[in-house]
């Protein structure tokens, strides 16, 4: 929900900063509309859950901002890029879950389990590297599975989801 004037419940632009000379337009967030959006996909989603992703400082909307309008209308699920991303958004919402797509970076799992946050793996060496740490602490703890879907960006390939298949003594 994007706008060209302000109205209420929206971000306003800051009324004390000059609008450059450069400028072509002003945006203005309104996140009324962003509230009903999102409780729309929420129930055309079913027994899926919906989620919002708050990645890239909220795509520059702001992360508080955007993540304080999806709590208020339910949202309990999010999805950030880094670990201070997922601090922000732990400070918004106690009780959310909160996934962090860059992965497992080596030695970030404590940053994880110490905020409660879940890694979105992106290979079967990050998934090795999760479940070796849970069996190190002596409890499971929840990621997520990336999976490259053909974009061939990020994810696990369609063979490493094959032999992690073949593999459940992974999680044991």
């Amino acid at each position: 929900g994007v706008s060209t004037g302000a109205t209420p419940g929206t971000l306003p632009p800051d009324a004390g900063a000059p609008i450059p000379l450069t400028a072509r337009a002003i945006l203005t967030v309104d996140l009324t509309a962003l509230r009903a959006n999102w409780a729309r996909l929420n129930v055309v989603s079913g027994k899926a859950e919906c989620a919002g992703v708050l990645k890239a400082d909220a795509y520059g909307l702001g992360l508080e901002q955007i993540a304080h309008a999806l709590t208020a209308e339910g949202c309990r699920t999010f999805f950030v890029a880094t670990i201070d991303e997922a601090r922000r958004a732990r400070d918004v919402q106690a009780g959310a879950r909160i996934y962090v797509l860059d992965g497992l970076l080596p030695g970030a799992e404590p940053h994880y389990s110490g905020y409660d946050l879940r890694p979105v793996l992106s290979s079967l060496d990050e998934v090795e590297d999760w479940a070796a740490y849970c069996r190190a602490i002596g409890r499971r703890l929840p990621a997520a599975l990336h999976i490259d879907t053909g974009m061939n960006r990020l994810g696990m390939t369609g063979e490493e989801v094959l032999v992690l298949a073949q593999r459940p003594e992974i999680f044991q």
